[in-house]
C-alpha cells in the first residue's frame, strides 16, 4: 500500500452510499466525494488519487465515461464500481474498460474492505513496476535501437530536449517509428507520472476531431449528452501526441494555432478558455512544405511547429542497423521462452530489401518467421513462403536486375525490359506509383483519393499486385 494515507475518490450521487463510505473510511484513508460526474476529474489531477470507487448510473455524464476517462489519463489508477445494476453486460463492460473490482449494492463493509486492499496492492505492484523500468529502462519503450550514424545522431537530438517544453515535429515515413521518438521524448523527462495523451488525427471524423481535441459541455450539440474532457486538458501538465497532423482539415488547424500560441482551450459549449500547460509532439509522414504550398497545410501553423525538428531516417538509408534489429524482434517474438536464430546469410538478404514498411515490416517478417519456423534455426526456404522478395524474383514483373535504362517518373524509378509488352509496362508502372503514394500518405483512404480512385479499388490492386502493408 501507499506510504502515505491512501487518498479515495467517491464519485457516486447517492448521499447514503457517500455516508456509508465516508464512516468506514474514516480514520483509514482521505475520501474526496464527487456527486455529479462533472467535477471528479479536477480531484484526480489536484489530490493524486490512489483509488477510485464510481457509480455507473450519475448525473450529467456515466460511470463508463468516468472509467474511459481516467483510464486515458492513468492507466494504472485502480478503479472499482459500485452499482445496483443487476445487467451482467454492465460488469463486462467495466472490466474490459480495465476496472480492478465489481462492488454491487447493497453494499457490505467486508467488500469494501477486500476491494480496498485488492486495488491498492495493484496500484503498488504497478508502481513498484513503473520505478523499476525507470531505472533499469525499458527497451521497448524508451530505446531506438540501432547504432547508425543517423540513428546515434536522432539519440542526440532527443536528449538534448531534456526537460524542453518546446513542442516538436516528427517527420518520418510510415513505420519508421515516430511513435517511439515521441515516447522517447517523454519517458527521459524526471517526473514518471506527468500524464502522456496520444491521438491519431487521421482516424476520428474531421466533425468530432474539435470534441476530442478540446472537449466538450453537455448538451454543446446534438448527442452532446453528458460532457467530455478533451485531449489536451487530460495532457495538462505533460505531453500530448499529434500523429498524422497532415491529415487536420484547415479549420481545425486555425485552432491548433491558437493553441499552440495561447495555451488555451474553449471546450464546445463553455463559453470561456481555459489555460493549460503542456507540450505538444506532432508527427506525419507528410510532406508539410508541399502541404503548403497546395494551400492544404497552414503556412503559420507549419512555422509554428518547425521550431524543433526531429527527422527519422527510412530503413533503407540505415540497412547497418538491421542485424541489430533482427536481433531485438527475434528476441522480442520469442515463443515458449526460447529465441529462434537466423543465421547471418539470411541477415545478409535481409539487408538487400528496400523494406517500404520500414521497421514495422521488419517486424511484422521477423515475427512471421519466428512463429511459422518449426526448428530453432530460420532456414532460408521460409523466406520464399512468406513472399518477401517476389517483387524480385519475376522475371517478367518489376524485376530491379534488368539491364535496360531506368526512366525515372516523378522520383519514381520504374525497369522495363527490351520486349515488354504495353500492358505490362503499364502494371509495372501502376504498382510502383501506387506504392509510392501508399508510403506518402497516412492512410490508405488519403492514397486513394491522391489516386484519384476509392478506397474498395485502391485494395483490389494491392492484392493484386502483393504489395506489403
Amino acid at each position: 500500500m501507499p506510504k502515505h494515507r491512501p487518498k479515495i475518490l467517491l464519485v457516486e450521487d447517492d448521499i447514503l452510499v457517500a455516508e456509508f463510505f465516508n464512516s468506514f473510511f474514516k480514520g483509514k484513508a482521505s475520501l474526496f466525494h464527487c456527486s455529479t460526474g462533472q467535477s471528479y476529474f479536477h480531484y484526480i489531477k489536484k489530490h493524486s488519487i490512489d483509488l477510485v470507487y464510481t457509480d455507473l448510473h450519475l448525473p450529467y455524464t456515466t460511470g463508463h465515461k468516468v472509467i474511459e476517462t481516467i483510464k486515458q489519463y492513468d492507466d494504472s489508477l485502480p478503479i472499482v464500481v459500485i452499482s445496483s445494476t443487476e445487467d451482467i453486460q454492465d460488469s463486462i463492460n467495466s472490466f474490459r474498460a480495465g476496472v480492478v473490482d465489481f462492488l454491487p449494492k447493497p453494499l457490505k463493509k467486508d467488500d469494501i474492505q477486500r476491494t480496498f486492499t485488492k486495488a491498492l496492492k495493484l496500484r503498488d505492484m504497478v508502481q513498484t513496476k513503473r520505478d523499476l523500468s525507470q531505472a533499469t529502462g525499458d527497451l521497448r519503450r524508451e530505446i531506438i535501437i540501432g547504432q547508425s550514424k543517423r540513428i546515434l545522431e536522432l539519440k542526440d537530438d532527443i536528449k538534448n530536449l531534456t526537460n524542453s517544453e518546446v513542442d516538436v515535429l516528427i517527420l518520418g515515413e510510415n513505420g519508421t517509428g515516430k511513435e517511439l521518438v515521441s515516447k522517447s521524448l517523454f519517458h527521459q523527462e524526471s517526473n514518471p507520472t506527468r500524464p502522456y495523451i496520444t491521438l491519431n488525427c487521421s482516424v476520428i471524423p474531421k466533425e468530432l476531431m474539435e470534441s476530442v481535441l478540446f472537449g466538450h459541455e453537455k448538451g454543446s450539440f446534438t448527442g452532446a449528452i453528458a460532457k467530455q474532457i478533451g485531449k489536451f486538458e487530460l495532457a495538462n501538465g505533460g505531453d500530448i501526441f499529434l500523429d498524422e497532423i497532415g491529415t487536420l482539415n484547415f479549420e481545425l488547424q486555425a485552432k491548433l494555432l491558437r493553441v499552440l500560441q495561447e495555451r488555451e482551450i474553449e471546450p464546445l459549449g463553455l463559453g470561456d478558455s481555459k489555460k493549460l500547460d503542456f507540450r505538444v509532439i506532432a508527427a506525419t509522414n507528410e510532406n508539410l512544405v508541399q502541404m503548403v504550398k497546395n494551400k492544404i497545410f497552414r503556412k503559420d501553423l507549419y512555422f509554428r511547429l518547425k521550431k524543433i525538428v526531429l527527422e527519422i531516417p527510412p530503413l533503407r538509408e540505415r540497412k547497418d542497423d538491421i542485424p541489430i534489429l533482427v536481433e531485438f524482434f527475434l528476441e522480442k517474438h520469442k515463443r515458449n521462452g526460447k529465441t529462434k536464430k537466423m543465421p547471418s546469410s539470411i541477415v545478409q538478404a535481409l539487408m538487400e530489401h528496400s523494406w517500404p514498411g520500414n521497421i514495422r515490416e521488419l517486424e511484422n517478417t521477423i515475427e512471421n518467421l519466428v512463429i511459422t519456423s518449426r526448428d530453432d534455426t530460420i532456414k532460408a526456404e521460409q523466406i520464399q513462403k512468406i513472399g518477401l522478395f517476389d517483387e524480385f524474383n519475376d522475371d517478367d514483373f518489376n524485376n530491379p536486375t534488368f539491364e535496360e535504362d531506368t526512366k525515372d517518373i516523378k522520383g519514381i524509378n520504374i525497369f522495363f525490359k527490351k520486349d515488354c509488352s504495353l500492358d505490362m509496362a503499364t502494371r509495372i508502372m501502376e504498382k510502383n506509383i501506387i506504392i509510392n503514394v501508399i508510403n506518402n500518405s497516412s492512410t490508405k483512404e488519403i492514397a486513394a483519393q491522391k489516386l484519384g480512385i476509392n478506397r474498395k479499388t485502391l485494395y483490389k490492386k494491392i492484392q493484386l499486385y502483393e504489395i506489403s502493408d
